[in-house]
């Protein structure tokens, strides 16, 4: 198998896992935001929202690629969804 096809397996097998754990960090850290934002407190953990936003910005990347690495399944599932052949 050449090089550059077993760095692409090891993407497609790692990516799955980080949108996981990317996924469940952000959910989790909005939580207490969420709540300081219902109690119009200011955020008192700066670094609990640095993580917020550097998991969400790591997740959406990882799907971003995630969907590169499967645009034949997902160009697919638009046409099947917009009633295209």
């Amino acid at each position: 198998m050449p090089e550059g096809g077993f760095v692409k397996k090891a993407i497609k097998g790692v990516l799955p896992v980080l949108c996981v754990v990317t996924f469940a960090v952000t959910a989790a850290t909005s939580i207490p935001l969420f709540v300081s934002y219902l109690r119009g407190e200011t955020i008192k953990n700066a670094v609990l929202q640095d993580l917020h936003v550097w998991f969400g910005i790591t997740f959406i990347i990882s799907v971003l690629l995630r969907m590169a690495f499967n645009r034949k399944f997902v160009v697919g599932s638009l046409k099947h969804l917009t009633g295209r052949r």
